[in-house]
């Protein structure tokens, strides 16, 4: 896609050519220059550092992303200490098994099996960074583990239809600490970046490269504002009213937030310019939060509410564009339709708009909501009676063991806001605008396959098996563009890349010299179905492999091509 696009969407302006003539007069200079401080552009800066490099990163806030905003939770196997402290066995190809489901073809398979056999060195890698974790495990299946809880099942390795096909193990490393954890994973990083070298240009929007006469990478440019201006200050001030709770119940005031901190960046930022010797990296988050790209990109998912930080509005994909990168996958999106716990909504049947069940209850959230999104024009409702109800809103409180801010607050507000209720199916059906005979046909089906009169169509862990046959009975709308029973999301696809190195491939499938995406602006691991964690991993997995290669290129003589193995 071309900057004159008119689907391109982006304040990412068309590179700018070096003339002979005028040669620029740089602000700063570096090895290697990060664009994106966030968890994978600070893995990839420790690595460059680590290797000697002289390290910038440009970031468009404060640092952190998505990353310090998330839940800590890094997804690693094959043995890790807490695994075994735990008592969970586990192997390198075990995890292969299993992540072979999740991954499909987004990565090769011998990326796959690398990234499992690296899984537990890059975990011992953010240790000695001062990240830290725990073995203590989550006794019961949840989307995200209470506090006092670290290790658990993130994915689908203990449903019945994938744990016949791989050897389950808890897998989900969660950060240790109270509440969500994303920035106890992040500052450590953050922290020993600063103690090796690294320099920050904070509230920088980098908006285009600098190119020389025959196209390779120079520099890049970027608005920058001093940091303690008052107009930092007043970014700052958005960046912390954009990360919280209420703010993501309403996207108009995310867009709004949106708008003010680009007005600052427009009138307030001073034009900066960085020269890169060896190498520049990627790393600014996916596209979420630009609805106009997902709307373009992955019409299916609109609906669904971005989950993000500020800056995850596709600059970091839209920069690679503008100088003839690749991208792939952009149509895949990650809705998160969890609602266990409470389990007992896991124990009733999502059916689609027709009525029709289509899923095991008690996959993993994405699963859901892809095939939602996928199959069933993103409409989707779990069906209740009388005794599931009670049993989700006493699993739903605050005692009950769970996340409430995460878990407890969205499914209790789905019960309450986004629920229909009726004396029998048929008057369900009817209210939901079903096919009244398709929706008792799966009522009753699951309720005889529940029994053992049945072999069922969507086999589920026993703990989640039960009747739906008390009266009255319920629906809940947990249809993806819902907003009272809200969905969150997220990008998947990016920039193609080489896999062994992490530089960033042209139309033509060639590297382009001195460039390099990771994280989420990269297709990686993560890019497929998702699972909780795997996106950390993929940040720790792919930031190192890019921050190495990049500090290891020499200065590029016109036209060459560079590809640096891992």
């Amino acid at each position: 896609m071309h900057v004159n696009d008119p689907n391109w969407h982006s304040r990412v302006q068309a590179p700018r050519q070096e003339l002979s003539s005028q040669p620029t007069q740089w602000d700063d200079e570096a090895d290697v220059v990060i664009i994106g401080l966030g968890g994978a552009g600070v893995c990839a800066a420790l690595e460059a550092l680590q290797s000697g490099a002289k390290v910038i990163a440009v970031d468009r806030f404060q640092g952190g992303g998505a990353t310090r905003l998330s839940g800590g939770v890094i997804y690693s196997g094959g043995g890790t200490r807490y695994q075994k402290e735990a008592g969970e066995e586990d192997t390198p190809e075990e995890m292969h098994e299993y992540l072979k489901l999740e991954v499909g073809d987004a990565v090769s398979d011998e990326t796959l099996k690398h990234f499992c056999q690296s899984s537990r060195e890059n975990l011992e890698w953010l240790e000695r960074y001062g990240v830290r974790f725990n073995s203590t495990v989550s006794p019961i299946k949840t989307s995200y583990p209470a506090d006092g809880h670290y290790l658990y099942y993130s994915g689908n390795e203990a449903q019945a239809e994938y744990a016949d096909r791989a050897k389950p193990a808890r897998r989900g490393h969660r950060t240790f600490g109270k509440g969500l954890t994303g920035h106890r994973l992040f500052d450590p990083l953050y922290e020993s970046a600063i103690k090796m070298g690294l320099k920050i240009y904070s509230f920088s929007e980098a908006t285009r490269f600098v190119l020389s006469a025959d196209g390779t990478i120079l520099g890049i440019e970027f608005q920058h504002i001093e940091d303690g201006a008052k107009a930092a200050k007043e970014l700052e001030k958005l960046s912390r009213k954009f990360a919280e709770p209420t703010t993501l119940m309403f996207p108009k005031v995310a867009r709004k937030i949106v708008q003010r901190a680009n007005e600052i960046s427009d009138s307030q930022g001073t034009r900066k310019s960085v020269k890169i010797n060896k190498a520049a990296v990627l790393a600014a988050g996916g596209f979420v939060h630009n609805r106009d790209m997902v709307e373009h990109h992955a019409p299916k998912y609109i609906g669904a509410t971005p989950l993000g930080s500020i800056g995850c509005n596709g600059s970091g994909i839209r920069l690679g564009q503008s100088i003839g990168a690749k991208t792939d996958r952009m149509n895949y999106v990650s809705a998160w339709r969890q609602f266990n716990p409470p389990a007992a909504l896991a124990s009733g049947i999502v059916v689609n708009g027709n009525g029709d069940r289509y899923v095991a209850e008690d996959v993993y959230g994405a699963v859901i909501g892809f095939h939602m999104g996928e199959s069933h024009d993103g409409i989707s409702y779990i069906i209740l009676d009388k005794k599931l109800r009670r049993q989700a809103f006493r699993q739903a409180l605050p005692s009950s063991g769970t996340n409430f801010r995460v878990q407890g607050a969205p499914a209790l507000m789905g019960m309450f806001r986004s629920s229909t209720k009726a004396r029998t199916i048929h008057d369900l059906a009817e209210k939901l605008g079903m096919d009244p005979e398709r929706l008792q046909k799966s009522v009753d089906f699951y309720n005889r396959s529940s029994a053992g009169l049945e072999e069922t169509k969507y086999r589920k862990h026993d703990d989640f098996v039960s009747t739906i046959d008390e009266a009255p009975y319920y629906a809940i709308d947990i249809s993806l563009g819902n907003q009272k029973y809200i969905c969150p999301s997220i990008s998947l696809g990016g920039l193609v890349v080489d896999e062994k190195t992490g530089q960033v491939l042209d139309e033509d499938s060639q590297p382009i010299p001195k460039l390099f995406a990771v994280g989420k602006n990269a297709v990686g691991i993560s890019s497929n179905l998702y699972v909780s964690g795997l996106s950390i991993a993929d940040c720790v997995y792919s930031g190192r492999i890019a921050g190495r290669s990049a500090s290891r290129l020499s200065s590029p003589k016109p036209g060459a091509k560079h590809c640096v193995e891992r």
